[in-house]
């Protein structure tokens, strides 16, 4: 019994045996493992990059819109920032500027700064911190202090915000037969005339040269003539004086006069140039005074000279003389001026 016991456990080994060797892979080799690592490592990339590349596609096309929009809007914001807004209405042209110049203020934009040729249009607001002369398109001028603020409304109109201005338009000036300065005490309107209208310390004050002006003011409206001056404080009190139309009140007018042009001009027209610049009445001696002024050519140029030294000037290459009496400037020859000295 225990012989056949032995020899059925030692058939089940030997089938066992041929069992695992027969189940038994051989190893592989390295050129085979390295092909299935490669294989493997290819599939996996496949899987994990596509979805990636998928949303990077998505996201290309809106990336490429914001940047277009981003740099639309860059070159609209810079276009607006140096925009010079010449559209509006022309009032005139800077003829003349001091030290530290005049700015052009723009809201959320930057200030551009004035020269001499630019021109002034409806829309902007002008920071004077020189003196201006400002040569109006309809004719005559506009003078303008230091440490003055004013805006363009119009081609015959400006606001004045803070300072002082000085408005010069000659009779038959009518392209600024309207012109007006705006404040806050009323609408100061010309007629052929020159007027400085200032503002300080909260009081408007208008002062009449030549000619007259219209105020226009809630109050109602009224005339102004020529050397007259009018106050109207805060409280929209109003005062008049008389004043003078020649004297220290004008100085800072009369030094930003235009420049005239005297080449073979007669003298006539030098003095009623001096005389309106000065606010002196000219006085001229007699008949023959007159005819000489008439007739006398001069040469040469006044340029960079005051009113007064150009008189000077002027006057020394003639035998005529003059006088300064107040308010007056009175012409006359020489022979006449030394019956009344003897």
């Amino acid at each position: 019994m225990s012989n056949s016991n032995g020899i059925k456990n030692g058939e089940e080994g030997v089938a066992e045996r041929a069992l695992r060797d027969g189940l038994r892979a051989p190893a592989l080799s390295a050129e085979a493992m390295q092909r299935i690592r490669a294989a493997t490592e290819q599939e996996w990339r496949a899987n994990v990059q596509a979805p990636v590349r998928a949303t990077r596609r998505r996201w290309l096309p809106l990336a490429a819109a914001a940047s277009a929009a981003m740099l639309a809007a860059a070159i609209g914001w810079n276009v607006f920032l140096t925009n010079t807004g010449d559209t509006g209405a022309i009032l005139g042209e800077v003829a003349r500027v001091d030290s530290p110049g005049v700015v052009e203020s723009r809201y959320l934009r930057r200030d551009v700064v004035l020269t001499s040729g630019s021109p002034l249009r409806a829309g902007q607001t002008l920071d004077v911190r020189g003196d201006v002369l400002v040569t109006l398109a309809g004719g005559g001028n506009l003078r303008v202090a230091r440490a003055s603020s004013l805006v363009v409304l119009a081609a015959n109109a400006v606001k004045l915000e803070r300072g002082e201005l000085y408005v010069d338009i000659p009779p038959g000036s009518r392209g600024s037969d309207r012109f007006m300065v705006v404040t806050s005490a009323g609408e100061f309107r010309h007629v052929g005339t020159q007027f400085a209208v200032a503002i300080v310390n909260g009081m408007t004050r208008l002062r009449v040269r030549e000619g007259s002006v219209q105020w226009h003011a809630t109050e109602g409206d009224s005339t102004v003539n020529a050397g007259t001056e009018v106050t109207i404080d805060q409280n929209r009190t109003v005062t008049r004086r008389p004043i003078g139309t020649a004297g220290r009140e004008w100085a800072w007018a009369e030094s930003l006069a235009p420049e005239i042009e005297i080449e073979n001009r007669p003298l006539q027209e030098f003095l009623v140039w001096f005389s309106r610049e000065t606010g002196r009445k000219l006085v001229l001696a007699d008949d023959a005074v007159r005819e000489q002024t008439a007739t006398i050519r001069m040469h040469g140029n006044v340029r960079g000279l005051t009113a007064m030294e150009a008189l000077s000037a002027v006057m020394a290459a003639t035998t005529l003389r003059f006088e300064l009496p107040e308010g007056a400037i009175r012409v006359s020859s020489a022979r006449d001026s030394t019956t009344q000295t003897s």
